[in-house]
């Protein structure tokens, strides 16, 4: 379940379909997104504070049932995420990534740190956020950045750029022709069995809070057949989280 919620790299040889000026029209696409998204009020986010309702999808498409979730960020390294119905039974995660802790806390049980694993999922996951991506990454000199035009099929209305960084991480962000919006964005990870798989994740149902435009519905796909979807019900902006709340969770009374 966490690694679904926490969501929940080749060595690429290009041919030169790619020109500079390519380059200049993938860095005006994010560019534009920021605008759309809030500009100024967008990149000024410091943390945020999150609740709503999250299902999991099995191999056959069938949904679980409702699940609530909590969730608290700080920007660009703090999670807290809470996961469950019963605040006796909530699944709580939490990572500091400026301090390479993380903790995992289930139900009643005690608190246990997190598995070097895990610690690489979950940055794995930051890294390839909408929020890292679209406030830092995407400006990093030592990333490149390459415009690949259209997309296919369904997804000929969105535009595509591919971000590759020195150590060959690749993550596609796909953006809406008419609202500047990022739809949706692609990448790969090796799971625990050592397998290779493509993420996808999905953005809708945009809504203006606090001047930002913000996406209220994520669905998340594993090699095209979804995975999981969350829908926020109610999201705040910087609530001046304190870095203490970033520490060891204590199991519940």
């Amino acid at each position: 379940m966490r690694k679904l919620v926490w969501i929940c790299c080749f060595v690429i040889i290009f041919t030169s379909p790619v020109r500079s000026q390519d380059s200049d029209k993938a860095l005006s696409l994010f560019e534009d997104a920021i605008e759309a998204m809030g500009g100024e009020a967008f990149l000024n986010v410091r943390d945020m504070v999150s609740e709503g309702n999250y299902f999991i999808f099995n191999r056959y498409g069938d949904s679980s049932p409702l699940i609530k979730f909590k969730d608290y960020t700080k920007l660009p390294d703090k999670s807290r995420h809470e996961l469950g119905n019963k605040k006796k039974e909530l699944e709580i995660t939490v990572f500091n990534l400026e301090k390479n802790e993380g903790w995992i806390l289930e139900g009643q049980k005690e608190t246990r740190d997190a598995t070097p694993e895990e610690m690489r999922e979950f940055h794995n996951i930051a890294k390839h956020s909408l929020d890292l991506l679209f406030r830092t990454r995407y400006k990093d000199p030592a990333n490149r950045l390459f415009y690949f035009g259209p997309g296919e099929g369904r997804d000929f209305t969105l535009e595509r750029v591919k971000l590759i960084d020195p150590e060959n991480d690749e993550v596609t962000v796909y953006f809406d022709r008419m609202s500047k919006l990022p739809a949706k964005i692609e990448y790969s990870e090796v799971n625990q069995g050592g397998v290779r798989v493509r993420i996808t994740q999905e953005f809708s149902q945009w809504h203006w809070i606090q001047d930002v435009r913000t996406s209220l519905r994520t669905d998340a796909y594993i090699n095209g057949r979804q995975a999981s979807q969350n829908f926020i019900l109610a999201i705040e902006y910087n609530t001046d989280l304190p870095d203490s709340f970033f520490s060891k969770p204590v199991p519940p009374k």
